[in-house]
């Protein structure tokens, strides 16, 4: 060995070990970052969805053009401000006219000019021949068309991917379920941030109702007549565990003659029976009652609620699906109507527009007024000349 220095020998081998070091370091580098880089993928770019059938939907990577079809889709569609996107509707949304169904109050003037994708309406399937020339990337169906139609076939058909939704029982409001849709309309249509508001408003309005009724000790008996149920109803039609009084936890004198949720064909000597302190009757089907009681103003007359002045009308929420606005405004003014003191600081006309620029962005109170009068006594249509 040079005792100066390296050998050439050495030196070369030295060269050697950096060479081979500099060589295969990056690719030790590439290697450690492929295999981190394995472990971190990135979403891939379509979204998949579970539908409430369990279907496994892969979405298209783009949603610009839908339909909505069968009983509360286009309200779902509408609450979440996406009507934009509907380029198509049903033929009963525009044949039925726009009173009733609170989304189409507010944009039906829009829907007249969209093409007709079906017929619409209770026991009617789909026609995907009149889908597939508006060419939707997605339909939006009701879980009540699957028993007329498979939605695997309509997408087969439709060329368009299918997603199967629900929100509740008709008639009712299955708030948790509400919520749920939202949230898996909202991710599809990329209204994360417009869903998020609205349930944040829905929670609110419930845990309000919920703090002004949960510790009320003397409540008094109430009967609802009338309720809208798939066509004209008399004033012993009413509904089991009726969910305004449910967010007012308060019971119909109804509730204890049947252990089933739903509409309830009553009769009326067993509500001459309970005799009512308070009656409410939908508007919707206020004109039948007011024709039966013509006809024999003295059955009605032996209901104390009648003799004393105490029947209020509400405003109808059951139709092609739940109004989830309507019912909640409807929640304000009877807990107004049972428990004025807890509601002292509530006006339930404002109230009402309150909810319903929030579901749907227009003032919708007035026109439901001037349709089916609105929050009030009704003791004076009662009357004997």
């Amino acid at each position: 060995m040079n005792k100066k220095g390296l050998t050439k020998l050495q030196l070369i081998i030295i060269i050697a070990i950096i060479a081979i070091a500099i060589i295969t370091t990056p690719l030790s580098i590439n290697l450690y970052l492929s295999s981190k880089q394995t472990t971190q993928q990135p979403l891939p770019s379509k979204s998949y969805l579970i539908d409430i059938l369990g279907r496994n939907v892969t979405l298209p990577e783009r949603i610009n053009r839908i339909v909505a079809i069968g009983p509360g889709m286009l309200r779902l569609v509408c609450y979440l401000n996406a009507y934009e996107l509907i380029v198509g509707v049903e033929e009963s949304e525009i044949s039925w006219g726009f009173i009733g169904r609170d989304y189409a109050m507010a944009f039906g003037e829009n829907f007249k000019k969209l093409p007709i994708i079906g017929p619409g309406g209770p026991g009617k399937p789909p026609a995907p021949e009149l889908i597939l020339t508006v060419k939707p990337d997605l339909i939006i169906m009701s879980r009540t068309y699957v028993e007329m139609y498979d939605p695997n076939r309509l997408e087969i058909e439709t060329n368009s991917k299918v997603i199967v939704m629900d929100y509740g029982i008709p008639g009712y409001l299955d708030v948790k379920t509400f919520i749920e849709a939202l949230r898996t309309l909202g991710q599809v249509l990329n209204k994360k941030e417009r869903v998020e508001d609205l349930i944040k408003f829905v929670n609110n309005l419930c845990k309000d109702l919920e703090v002004r009724t949960k510790d009320i000790s003397s409540r008094p008996k109430v009967y609802v007549g009338a309720v809208s149920y798939r066509g004209p109803q008399p004033f012993t039609t009413t509904q089991i565990s009726f969910p305004p009084l449910t967010l007012l936890h308060t019971s119909s004198i109804a509730d204890k003659y049947s252990n089933k949720t739903g509409v309830f064909f009553w009769n009326f000597e067993a509500i001459l029976k309970e005799q009512p302190d308070i009656i409410f009757i939908d508007e919707g089907n206020l004109n039948t009652v007011k024709q039966d009681f013509d006809k024999d103003p003295s059955k009605y007359l032996k209901l104390n609620a009648f003799k004393n002045n105490r029947v209020f009308g509400t405003l109808p929420y059951n139709y092609y699906h739940t109004n989830i606005a309507v019912a909640l405004a409807d929640a304000y003014y009877i807990g107004k109507v049972l428990y004025p003191e807890k509601f002292a600081d509530i006006d339930s006309e404002k109230k009402a527009d309150e909810i319903f620029n929030a579901f749907l962005g227009k003032p919708l109170y007035q026109s439901y007024k001037e349709v089916y009068g609105g929050f009030k006594n009704l003791s004076e249509l009662f009357k004997v000349s």
